[in-house]
């Protein structure tokens, strides 16, 4: 899976860590989905995308 958590995280200047807090995302689910080993449920990209103020769309692209 090709996302572009990451790179967000680290433009907005957002930790794995801090993430949590407002997802309910573990920070160990986060740094998985993160580097592609596990596929983040829609629930993941909703809380994800909600906390970074972003649309999911944006964050983890739909594959063509």
């Amino acid at each position: 899976m090709v996302n572009k958590l990451r790179e967000i995280r680290f433009f907005k200047r957002v930790s794995q860590w801090q993430l949590r807090i407002p997802t309910g995302i573990c920070q160990t689910r986060i740094s998985l989905i993160e580097r592609g080993f596990i596929e983040p449920t829609d629930e993941d990209k909703r809380k994800i995308a909600g906390a970074l103020g972003m649309k999911s769309e944006e964050i983890f692209p739909v594959d063509a």
